[in-house]
């Protein structure tokens, strides 16, 4: 099985393939052992009592042995056959009613016919018909084969209930082939009982040390951490191994896997209460004399208009290329530049709402989130975005709500898209309707807050072949050793393109002096760093370090080398819609202060949140001061340290030689607002008000 996993998994240039085999041997001795043992119970059960009713028959009773194994994997299955036939519109058919009969029946057939095969091949032996005898080995070998190949390479990422079976079967199938072998072993040589009793000796051995020396435990999930990524069957057995650890340390307080793992944590460090400190709920305080500075810095107009150019899936290292993005940095030469900008995230789902809303906790939107502070200013609020981009935020993120947004069409009426699979560019059109909006405004409107929500950056693999030549020869990008890296690249070049346009409109039209305008992204794209292309799931600096450069009428240029993060944006465009809106449940702080001398501290730390499949697998943070990141994986529970000084920041995991500063910021995270609390805060797709309104949906209507 650890073979199996080896051949279908794709990263291992990228971890020590020494300490995954071992790691996963010894994961697998110590299951194999517990579930020999298992077996071995229930064999010897079905021996002493329906076996030897079935001897008494003369051997008319053949049959029970088959039946009896039948009947229990039949039973078995009914939970998973229950689950497969549940679906909404598999409901509504006969399949809900005749379905889970037919899989049950299934299963107990084949479970009797394999064992009717077993006891078949053994009277083979017997009567010396050893061509039948190797033949149904070598059947039950390929059968075995056959499914971990469709297992594994035909129905990956299907239900987890189904990807079970289909590995016990394949588990079944090659002990018994194995179990066949051992038999003519033991009847052929008398020393091999003697060797399989030892190897049962050691196996029990093995088994108690992985049970009682912690460390042991700890050794292994170090080692692979990395198959979270491709779980395949290793990840799987560590996830099983991680629960059955778990329930049987408390089997009265069992609560679920993802908050056994947050258990192992606090097993293993001394974190103590693991609830938010209070300065993470106290509101933004500046000193009387730091508010005057900062006020005196952006003068006496709150009405300015305000332009956000946001470019989803931007990395920072790309924006800051002068030959694929200069329009971009010549707007930074004249404008506030933040090179060191932090998202509070690798995915939208979590750092848009923090962008937005200032605040960590993007669980739910605070009445001092930007939309809103905007709406309360009477700011007409426009968005104009791509569609796929408008339907995956609107099912998932409803309260990034404008008073009017423009879709516009990214893919063809007939094609499904969600998420991903956007053909169609919308930098052009993006760009054409804020022109256009632009143009058709009155002297004397209220000011406006327009948002222009690029999504070509994140559909980059994605978008049509002819429109990235044209970019390509248009922009002499030229093409590199890596195909893939060079179409980001164009894309990139064709945002900045459609992006100077606007931003000669603006000048055009007079309107720098008296607008805001933000370019900005969410998050980058990991682009084959470990074999990984795209983004989420890490908390690497390709991922998670953003552009972001602000345009203030009158404070002229300045670079900015602190350390920042999006959840700033608020606190300081709020202020230019409003003359002192409130700060309450604001994390971020006012860019405009790292304009003053001798600034005071940051009060709070830069958090990081990482998802896999919608589920929180990796939180973060980053010293603002010191040299260092510290991320915590969840999954196996424990912290990596790196060094941000370093030529590869994410290259080297820090923790020996320095734990007292991975404990410190491990204690920072335990008590900060993205540590989860409950399973409920392991699922990033759902805020808290969109569980409150499945909450209240009759069972009916779900």
């Amino acid at each position: 099985m650890v073979g199996a996993d080896a051949l279908v998994r794709t990263g291992w240039p990228y971890f020590s393939a020494s300490r995954h085999w071992s790691a996963s041997l010894a994961l697998y001795a110590a299951v194999g052992a517990l579930l020999g043992m298992a077996l071995t119970g229930i064999i010897s059960l079905e021996s002493y009592t329906l076996g030897a009713w079935a001897a008494r028959g003369s051997g008319k009773r053949w049959w029970l042995r088959p039946l009896a194994y039948g009947a229990f994997g039949g039973l078995a299955s009914l939970s998973t056959a229950l689950f497969t036939f549940r679906g909404e519109h598999v409901a509504r058919t006969k399949l809900a009613t005749v379905g889970p009969l037919l899989f049950v029946s299934a299963v107990a057939l084949a479970t009797a016919f394999g064992v009717l095969l077993a006891m078949w091949a053994v009277r083979c032996w017997q009567r010396g018909a050893w061509p039948r005898f190797w033949l149904t080995i070598a059947a039950f070998a390929l059968a075995a084969a056959v499914d971990v190949w469709v297992d594994l390479t035909q129905y990956v990422s299907l239900y987890a209930r189904i990807h079970t079976i289909l590995e016990v079967c394949a588990f079944l199938l090659l002990g018994a082939t194995l179990g066949l072998v051992l038999h003519v072993l033991t009847q052929r040589f008398a020393r091999a009982v003697f060797v399989l009793r030892a190897g049962c000796v050691l196996s029990m051995g093995w088994l108690a040390l992985a049970t009682f020396v912690p460390p042991f435990r700890v050794w292994i999930d170090a080692s692979l951490r990395h198959v979270w990524l491709e779980e395949v069957y290793v990840g799987r057995v560590l996830r099983r191994e991680q629960i059955a650890e778990a329930f049987f340390k408390a089997p009265l307080h069992w609560r679920g896997l993802y908050m056994s793992r947050v258990d192992r944590l606090r097993d293993r460090y001394p974190l103590g209460n693991l609830k938010p400190a209070p300065e993470w709920s106290a509101p933004l305080h500046e000193t009387p004399e730091f508010h005057e500075q900062i006020a005196a810095l952006r003068g006496p107009n709150s009405g300015y208009n305000v332009i956000v150019y946001y470019v989803d899936t931007l990395r920072n290292d790309v924006a800051r290329d002068p030959l694929i993005m200069p329009n971009l940095a010549r707007f930074a030469e004249r404008s506030l530049d933040f090179p060191r900008a932090y998202s509070a995230g690798s995915d939208t789902l979590r750092s848009l709402p923090a962008l937005t809303g200032g605040n960590y906790d993007v669980s739910s939107t605070p009445e001092n989130d930007l939309v809103r502070v905007a709406q309360r200013a009477k700011y007409e609020r426009v968005l104009i975005i791509a569609k796929s981009a408008r339907e995956f935020l609107g099912k998932l993120r409803p309260e990034f709500r404008f008073d009017r947004a423009v879709d516009i069409e990214d893919y063809p009426a007939q094609q499904q898209v969600w998420g991903y699979g956007a053909q169609q560019t919308t930098a052009g059109p993006i760009v054409d309707h804020a022109l256009q909006f632009l143009r058709e405004r009155r002297k004397g409107s209220s000011p406006f807050l327009l948002w222009l929500f690029n999504f070509d950056q994140h559909n980059w693999r994605e978008l049509d072949a002819a429109h990235v030549e044209r970019a390509a020869a248009a922009h002499h990008i030229e093409p590199g050793p890596d195909t893939l890296a060079w179409r980001y690249r164009v894309v990139a070049s064709a945002i900045d393109a459609e992006f100077g346009r606007l931003v000669q409109e603006l000048e055009a039209r007079k309107m720098m002096d008296n607008t805001v305008v933000l370019f900005v992204s969410d998050h980058g794209e990991a682009l084959g760093r470990d074999g990984f292309w795209v983004h989420s799931v890490f908390l690497w600096e390709q991922l998670v370090r953003v552009p972001l450069v602000l345009h203030v009428p009158g404070l002229g240029s300045r670079t900015v080398n602190d350390r920042v993060s999006l959840i700033d944006v608020a606190p300081t465009l709020a202020r230019y819609m409003q003359p002192e809106p409130s700060m309450n449940g604001y994390h971020g702080e006012d860019l405009l202060g790292y304009l003053v001398p001798n600034r005071p501290p940051r009060r709070l730390p830069l958090l990081l949140t990482a998802a896999s499949k919608d589920m929180l697998v990796r939180i973060g943070v980053v010293d603002p001061v010191r040299d260092w990141k510290e991320v915590l994986s969840l999954e196996a529970a424990l912290p990596e340290l790196y060094d941000l000084r370093a030529p590869d920041p994410d290259g080297a995991n820090q923790t020996d030689g320095h734990d007292r500063i991975t404990l410190e910021l491990l204690r920072t995270l335990a008590h900060s607002p993205i540590f989860p609390q409950s399973a409920d805060d392991f699922d990033v797709r759902d805020t808290r008000e969109q569980k409150a309104q499945w909450a209240a949906v009759p069972r009916s209507e779900e």
